[in-house]
């Protein structure tokens, strides 16, 4: 069982990723979500992903539950970037005519072959911020801090720059070259144009990444205010520092509902892979943790148990006095037991919040119990304080019952003579005692 928190705040390490268990809160409480060891390349989302409600039930009826439907996640648009920039690729001294083309194919399939090699490098460099879970094929890891990310992710742009530039030269003359084919140059000219059409994407593709990792230095993750739903400002990475998103209030609160459940999804956006100018899809992002959050709050509960009383259980009997076989008198005595065990099942009213003293659930109480005394076959009140651990509640009770007296004309160690051939009659009359009642809590609502 989970303690009731009031206002708080829920770490979630980026690096080691655990899912909280349910997070029970007062109603009204603001749920704070913080991301620790956040990635330099990576946007945090809280995203809304369900929601339940269970109202009061009516009288005599049991729990019942109604569900709200689930609603689509809400994407976020982030602002921020620039315009494009133009790259200017190394001119490579080469004749566009189809007859140039023609005759220098094998050097152009082998400057093809290279930027092949060199943008399988760039992909293997690229991996662990792209995948920063995943184990790469070759090993690779994230550097240790987020400057050493940002230095990696940032020497890779010279790298692209001249890859992508090549490339394109390259590109642009065949494809110049295919609009005056001669007879005998259309099979040379067509191989290139076949092998430039794959390697356009693959530029295409690392100047997208290019275009994201320069972009990255523009919009540091650290943790913001939440006065408003705003891009956050440039300045220097502050490694390590946690990640602040926006707070998590209960649902307006109603008469009629005494819990509401809602979950929702932290989410990331590697800005490597995706970029940020667009409206951040749900496709795009990955779940890092599922937070399930109740708010709510029962004052009444139930529990059952027993209670132990000082009042005694008493009973009286004619005693006959014997003298060489022969009865010679009658007295009245009694006997008493402590203490009395008395069953009974309880309404409790919390009086307090959750006890800080534990970690466990814990909270005072005042009980009103009824129970049966198996002296007297009689219904029994208890009446006081309790302090509750986890399910266990332990009362001090008033405890109102009923308890056995002789009826009146007789009393105990009245001589009644040989001859009396009579019981000793009794009455059932109400007594108070003290009572230390040990019980089992049956939470309002579940996981409480």
């Amino acid at each position: 069982m989970g303690k009731t928190n009031h206002s708080c705040t829920l770490t979630i390490d980026r690096k080691s990723p655990l899912a909280p268990p349910t997070v029970q809160m007062y109603p009204g409480a603001i749920l704070t979500v913080r991301v620790k060891n956040p990635f330099y390349f990576e946007r945090y989302f809280m995203d809304y992903q369900s929601g339940q409600v269970t109202p009061v039930p009516d009288i005599g009826s049991a729990l019942l539950t109604s569900l709200s439907p689930a609603l689509a996640k809400i994407p976020q648009v982030r602002g921020g970037g620039g315009a494009l920039k133009n790259l200017c690729a190394p001119a490579l001294v080469v004749n566009d005519t189809a007859k140039a083309v023609a005759g220098d194919s094998a050097r152009l399939t082998g400057c093809l072959a290279q930027f092949a090699d060199d943008a399988r490098a760039i992909y293997l460099a690229l991996e662990p911020s792209v995948a920063p879970d995943s184990h790469s094929p070759n090993g690779l890891v994230l550097p240790p801090t987020n400057d050493a990310i940002s230095r990696s992710l940032l020497g890779l742009v010279p790298q692209i720059d001249v890859a992508v530039g090549e490339e394109t030269a390259i590109s642009s003359v065949v494809a110049a070259a295919g609009r005056d084919t001669l007879e005998g140059q259309k099979t040379a000219v067509a191989k290139l144009q076949a092998l430039t059409a794959i390697t356009d994407l693959v530029a295409k593709d690392l100047f997208a990444f290019r275009t994201r990792i320069c972009d990255l230095r523009h919009q540091p993750n650290s943790a913001k205010a939440c006065a408003g739903f705003v891009a956050p400002d440039s300045g220097e990475l502050d490694d390590g520092k946690d990640v602040q998103l926006y707070p998590l209030q209960d649902p307006s609160p109603h008469a009629a509902a005494v819990t509401r459940q809602v979950t929702y999804a932290l989410d990331a956006l590697n800005l490597v892979q995706n970029s940020r100018e667009a409206i951040p899809l749900a496709s795009a992002k990955r779940s890092i943790a599922t937070i399930v959050i109740i708010y709510g709050d029962v004052k009444f509960e139930a529990s059952a148990g027993v209670f132990f009383s000082t009042l005694p259980v008493r009973t009286f009997a004619i005693t006959s006095t014997i003298q060489n076989a022969t009865v010679t008198n009658k007295t009245v005595t009694q006997t008493m037991l402590y203490p009395t065990a008395i069953p009974f099942a309880a309404a409790n009213y919390r009086l307090t919040d959750a006890l800080s003293w534990t970690e466990w659930p814990s909270a005072l109480y005042l009980t009103l119990g009824l129970g049966v005394n198996p002296a007297t076959s009689t219904a029994d009140i208890a009446l006081g304080p309790t302090i509750s651990w986890r399910g266990i509640m332990v009362s001090g009770l008033w405890h109102l019952g009923h308890d056995v007296e002789l009826t009146p004309g007789l009393a105990v160690g009245d001589s009644l003579g040989a001859a009396f051939g009579g019981t000793a009659t009794t009455k059932t009359v109400w007594k108070g005692a003290f009572g230390l009642g040990f019980s089992v809590r049956v939470p309002a609502l579940v996981g409480r």
